[in-house]
């Protein structure tokens, strides 16, 4: 699988070109468009219990598999909320993705949710991550624009939780509240994530859980 990037920063979408029968898993609703002639199943992608496993955690039970036509093909692949996208190639090891973060990946790579405790409370204040392991590219979006961050070893960064998006399950993180009490529940910073080095790791400059937070208070109130 090819994959190019285009229209972005702030509305990037992923254009993946398979070869004839090559096959690409997606979340339910990524697909933009599509070369016609590829064939899709939609599926639970490891059966009941994996669907449940990404259900509870907020993604969507069913997963779709696209397969190219004999002569090959191309799809469009868009996330949810406006932002960036890049992608992980995956050559055995795993890779970790706040809920919101995985968008596709080709059919070599394994999928599972993952408990992740406070690691995992990233993104819309889930407490699972998508853990993606195996052969092949994985693509991530994120909310806003896309930054990478390569460490060397003994090099530490820190992150907000709600920005961290993609990272190699190999990657210490330690994760800890800013400040005391009152910090933790008046700085709007809550709690922080510590990488160390060395490796690699994606983050994002928007916040789903920040905007839902600004958007609350202009929602219509009922008047009941």
């Amino acid at each position: 699988m090819e994959v190019e990037f285009q229209n972005g920063p702030a509305f990037t979408v992923a254009v993946a070109r398979l070869a004839g029968g090559e096959k690409l898993r997606a979340e339910s609703g990524a697909m933009i468009s599509m070369t016609t002639g590829t064939q899709i199943e939609t599926t639970t992608q490891g059966g009941i219990l994996k669907g449940l496993k990404r259900s509870f955690s907020g993604e969507s039970f069913f997963m779709n598999m696209f397969t190219a036509p004999p002569s090959g093909g191309e799809i469009l692949l868009a996330a949810s909320l406006p932002g960036d996208m890049t992608y992980v190639d995956l050559q055995g090891e795993t890779w970790l993705f706040h809920r919101d973060g995985f968008v596709a990946s080709e059919e070599g790579i394994d999928l599972d949710t993952k408990w992740g405790g406070l690691k995992g409370a990233f993104g819309a204040s889930s407490f699972f991550v998508v853990k993606c392991s195996g052969q092949g590219k994985a693509i991530v979006a994120t909310y806003g624009a896309l930054r990478r961050v390569d460490l060397q070893a003994g090099q530490q960064y820190t992150v907000d939780s709600g920005h961290l998006v993609a990272w190699p399950e190999s990657l210490p993180i330690e994760v800890h509240k800013v400040g005391g009490m009152k910090s933790l529940f008046l700085s709007g910073e809550g709690f922080v994530v510590t990488l160390t080095g060395p490796g690699t790791f994606y983050m994002q400059t928007r916040s789903e859980a920040a905007f839902v937070s600004w958007l609350v208070p202009y929602l219509p109130k009922s008047s009941n």
